[in-house]
């Protein structure tokens, strides 16, 4: 099963959640688990308005992105704000992902290689926001409970399979025990701690308790942070599928 989608993927939508046995018993089923976290956010369609806050040392910039999904191939992002670079998208198809320039009026495809390059400038990754890999079928997993901030956890250990196209070598998810929504996740390379995201901010969506704010931190500069909150978040709404064309594509960009 793959995971189109984290965020913003921010983007995608949900999946109900399952209850897992209470911190104690035994380990629930790696591949509820795994189905589970690919799920996460995604639906049959989604439409999003979200609010993505980047902090570096330089600066603090503020972007309002509007996404669509529909199905497992298709979702769309576009900034609405602010104004220099509203219109600017960036596209996922079967056939592959986009970025949309608005004043040369083009269309660049975004190579494999370039899925761990940051999206718009913030600490998220092209990987990040319209989700290449899939936990399923890219990564070997070991479930087990663990502490964190002195609370009992379901860890989820995920570890590359060989040749899988990932970024990590190693990411662990923080889950809570017995609802399975995200706590944390770690991305890890060679040993290494990389980045921290967190979500909070748990609301109802569609009868779906779910982390409406994503929070992502790298280790070399704990002082940076790209955060992105969910300001709407409608599920298996009416999408129209000529959004995932590039005519589509400009004309809701524009």
């Amino acid at each position: 099963m793959t995971n189109r989608g984290r965020i913003l993927t921010v983007v995608l939508a949900l999946a109900g959640l399952a209850s897992v046995p209470a911190a104690g018993q035994e380990l629930p089923s790696m591949d509820e688990v795994i189905d589970h976290l690919d799920e996460l956010y995604r639906s049959s369609s989604s439409h999003s308005v979200m609010t993505m806050t980047v902090v570096r040392e330089r600066g603090t910039r503020e972007l309002t992105l509007e996404s669509w999904t529909q199905g497992e191939e298709e979702a769309l992002i576009v900034i609405r704000s602010p104004a220099r670079e509203a219109g600017t998208a960036t596209l996922m198809t079967e056939e592959g992902l986009w970025n949309y320039a608005p004043r040369a009026d083009r269309l660049i495809r975004i190579p494999t290689g370039l899925l761990s390059e940051s999206w718009m400038g913030s600490h998220f990754t092209n990987d990040d926001l319209m989700r290449e890999t899939s936990y399923d079928d890219d990564y070997d997993t070991e479930l087990s409970w663990a502490e964190r901030d002195g609370e009992r956890h379901l860890l989820v250990t995920l570890t590359p399979k060989p040749d899988a196209p990932v970024v990590y070598t190693r990411v662990l998810f923080w889950l809570t025990p017995e609802e399975w929504i995200p706590v944390a996740e770690e991305f890890y390379d060679e040993g290494e701690l990389i980045r921290t995201m967190t979500f909070d901010q748990v609301e109802t969506v569609s009868g779906r308790e779910i982390p409406l704010r994503m929070t992502l931190v790298p280790t070399e500069d704990p002082d940076e942070r790209t955060v992105v909150r969910y300001d709407e978040l409608r599920l298996d709404v009416p999408v129209d599928a000529d959004l995932f064309t590039r005519r589509g594509l400009r004309r809701v960009a524009r």
